[in-house]
């Protein structure tokens, strides 16, 4: 199994340590960690742990391209890239006193350039993959038409697709047959209902008039969707209504466990599972990444963070 995960956007995500945040203050980190994050990448590294085969397909750009395809070397994924002629963003999970809080800088404009060599890397390789997964926000500078294209030639070929995309890509993408959509709740309500609500809001109430559009969707498209919600049951559709529930855990950082159920669930699905025990696979893949330190990855290395009793206590 070969699966192409397409997410234009590299991160270098670094995870700090802060027994307790103070605003205003000076505040050390009793620990720090660098991955390459962004969804794409999280995808990519999930299968491979897995025990199957993704390609990572970006631009890379600026004076840390070499410590970027060092480190996707590592997690032994294969990268597929473009010069964008930009520095790459970098994003910062800080881990204090049980709360995760992520600093998200956003991407730079890529070169106008970029878009044709990413083209020519789709073209010279999704035909050797069985799947493609496209997660995340496209940098600025790519053309509207980029993941539409992708998604077309893709289906074309006969590859399965799961799009964890929001907005007016996700919805411009689902006329050309993409097996299954997998937004969280918010992204959804923001696309489909035009609603602002919080990642890790209760949305129990908005399921009437959320199921409607899953329905809707699946009758139109034959697609399937997947709603992940947090902490809370998992939403999914597909030929009918279904919930999967999330298990109550302690969790260590949950960046990165939505791009873990984009990998569990691929693999579970291209290995014969149906729609229901893949989801159930794939929530309990996110919460396994939930309970490991760096976000992406399913491999719990014991790396934890000093509790602030503890600190104090020393």
């Amino acid at each position: 199994m070969k699966v192409l995960s397409v997410c234009l956007n590299p991160t270098f995500q670094y995870t700090l340590c802060i027994p307790a945040l103070t605003l205003g203050e000076v505040n050390r980190a009793t620990a720090h960690y660098l991955d390459v994050a962004g969804k794409g990448m999280n995808t990519a590294r999930i299968i491979t742990q897995l025990g199957e085969e993704a390609i990572w397909l970006s631009h890379l750009g600026g004076s840390r391209i070499a410590e970027m395809l060092d480190l996707c070397s590592r997690d032994n994924v294969e990268v597929l890239w473009a010069d964008s002629k930009r520095e790459m963003r970098s994003c910062i999970t800080i881990l204090s006193d049980g709360a995760t809080t992520e600093l998200v800088q956003e991407p730079y404009p890529v070169d106008a350039s970029v878009e044709r060599p990413i083209r020519e890397l789709f073209e010279a390789n999704y035909r050797s993959c069985d799947a493609m997964v496209i997660a995340g926000t496209r940098a600025p500078g790519y053309s509207e038409e980029i993941y539409i294209d992708f998604v077309r030639m893709a289906k074309a070929a006969g590859l399965f697709v799961l799009l964890d995309i929001k907005g007016d890509d996700l919805k411009a993408c689902l006329p050309y047959g993409v097996d299954v959509i997998k937004p969280n709740l918010s992204e959804a309500a923001q696309t489909f209902l035009s609603l602002e609500v919080g990642e890790t809001e209760d949305t129990s109430s908005l399921k009437e008039k959320i199921v409607p559009f899953m329905a809707e969707i699946y009758r139109t498209y034959k697609t399937a969707s997947v709603f992940t919600r947090g902490g809370f049951d998992v939403w999914a559709y597909g030929p009918s209504f279904f919930t999967v529930p999330v298990e109550r855990v302690k969790a260590v950082n949950t960046i990165g466990s939505g791009d873990s159920f984009n990998g569990a669930l691929t693999v579970e699905l291209l290995r014969g599972s149906d729609l229901q025990h893949a989801v159930a696979r794939a929530t309990a893949v996110a919460t396994m990444n939930a309970k490991t330190l760096r976000p992406g990855t399913i491999i719990d290395r014991g790396e934890r963070c000093i509790e602030r009793n503890s600190e104090q206590s020393h």
